[in-house]
């Protein structure tokens, strides 16, 4: 992706001289698609996303990006629109001193950070590969086995501490705020460790996490993936929800990943299902996606989605993607 270099500024500080810069990257998207209603429809999306760094004299670097696609104001809340420090808007933020990061802000918690997710090769404009109802986005998208990341306030804090081919993460959100919450924890926190190196002739990606909300349940999560050298991926994840009150089933999730990429063309299939009792939800998606080079590429989805009291739904999506 091109960058297009804004500003390059030297501050002046009391212990020393540090640099930054600013980036702007962004996308835009158009094409046809159907959301699951039978009716074909224009599609048309832009996103823009400004990224600032720099590194202190001490060998401390710091930075911060902002999605105006995602931003509600940057911390805007209420009817006054008053500034909120204590609101997501967006934004995330980080420092970060050898192999150790803060991140706080519009970032992932531990769970959704370490797990390697069964979308691995090619892409859509509606994303419908991973919106069908059995893909696991580990963002909390279902309660329980995709994590709990979107449960809290959604303003998250995680460490990250890289080691060699290992990475280790802990993350905690706060579920109103920092406010007490009624039969139920204040805080969900999570922890994870994760490994990326190469195994033999396999480029070999394995996570294992845990997130936590005391007094409503705690879900536990393992995912693999390999890649090889003629263009195959595959990859598998297996999570479970436990609920904190007694006679509640556990709801699981099983899904599975290929991938195929070489030259311009990449073609990605998944599919997964969540059980909890005699309860099910199924699905399974497919992208594909030809680069025409220079940011530009024609991209194509589909998703299937199959639910046990007899429903199902579809969606597809076709066009062009360019990245600048």
């Amino acid at each position: 992706m091109k960058k297009i270099l804004l500003a390059t500024t030297a501050l002046v500080a009391s212990a020393g001289v540090a640099s930054a810069e600013i980036t702007l990257s962004g996308f835009a998207e158009m094409g046809i698609y159907d959301n699951g209603n039978d009716d074909t429809q224009f599609f048309t999306d832009i996103d823009v996303t400004f990224t600032m760094s720099g590194e202190a004299d001490n060998g401390l670097t710091f930075g911060a990006n902002i999605d105006l696609d995602e931003s509600d104001g940057s911390g805007a809340s209420g009817a006054s629109g008053a500034f909120s420090p204590s609101t997501q808007g967006g934004e995330a933020i980080f420092v970060s001193y050898g192999g150790a990061t803060l991140t706080m802000g519009d970032t992932d918690g531990a769970f959704d950070k370490i797990l390697p997710e069964m979308a691995l090769a090619g892409g859509s404009l509606a994303d419908d590969e991973t919106v069908h109802a059995g893909f696991n986005t580990g963002d909390g998208n279902n309660l329980g086995a995709d994590g709990l990341d979107k449960f809290g306030d959604g303003q998250i804090a995680r460490f990250d501490y890289a080691y060699n081919a290992f990475t280790f993460s802990l993350s905690a959100e706060q579920v109103a705020d920092g406010a007490q919450v009624a039969g139920a924890g204040e805080t969900i926190w999570g922890l994870g460790v994760g490994y990326s190196g190469t195994v033999g002739p396999v480029d070999l990606t394995v996570g294992l996490a845990y997130q936590d909300w005391a007094d409503v349940g705690n879900v536990t999560g393992i995912a693999a993936t390999g890649a090889f050298s003629s263009g195959f991926s595959a990859g598998l994840t297996y999570s479970v929800f436990n609920f904190d009150t007694s006679g509640i089933d556990d709801i699981t999730h099983v899904g599975l990943g290929f991938g195929y990429e070489m030259n311009a063309i990449a073609v990605g299939v998944n599919w997964g299902k969540y059980e909890q009792g005699s309860w099910e939800q199924s699905g399974w998606g497919l992208a594909g996606s030809y680069d025409l080079g220079g940011g530009l590429s024609a991209r194509m989805g589909y998703g299937k989605s199959e639910f046990n009291n007899g429903t199902d739904m579809d969606t597809w999506s076709l066009g062009l993607r360019m990245n600048f």
